[in-house]
């Protein structure tokens, strides 16, 4: 690897990522209970309407309850520990792609190299968890190699 790509940067990324997503949960939550306690609806519509509204808002408020207990998550890393194995918080460098052991995240560039954070709860995270610099494994019929370990 030529150049150290920063945890700070990836952190910083992630943590407002996931702040959009919470913002966004939060925006449908509100909507969903005006639109629930909306009363201008006749009493036949307003049982039926309201059952399944009913079960999406917990649906959201749910996903809202995940998606910021990963927020502070993140912002409970520290991004200048260094790990020698592969651990919570560490940033394990491949042969295919860079991974950030916090939360699942959707794949992005930062200096030009491709990012993807994934959380100790996921099967990839269990084929390398514990693995060091120059070890491999293998996930999904792909060979990894851990080029870099920080």
């Amino acid at each position: 690897m030529k150049q150290k790509i920063s945890k700070q940067d990836i952190l910083n990324i992630c943590i407002q990522k996931q702040e959009e997503q919470v913002e966004n949960f939060d925006s449908r939550v509100t909507s969903m209970k005006l639109d629930i306690n909306n009363k201008s609806f006749s009493a036949s519509q307003s049982e039926d309407r309201n059952t399944g509204k009913t079960e999406l808002l917990i649906i959201y408020e749910n996903e809202l309850a995940f998606s910021a207990t990963d927020l502070n998550y993140l912002k409970s890393l520290d991004p200048s520990a260094e790990y020698s194995t592969v651990q919570p918080g560490a940033l394990v460098i491949t042969n295919e792609f860079l991974f950030y052991i916090a939360i699942a995240t959707e794949k992005f560039v930062i200096d030009g190299a491709t990012v993807i954070g994934i959380s100790a709860r996921a099967p990839i995270y269990k084929a390398m968890q514990g693995l060091s610099k120059g070890d491999t494994f293998k996930f999904n019929e792909m060979q990894y190699l851990i080029e870099e370990l920080y």
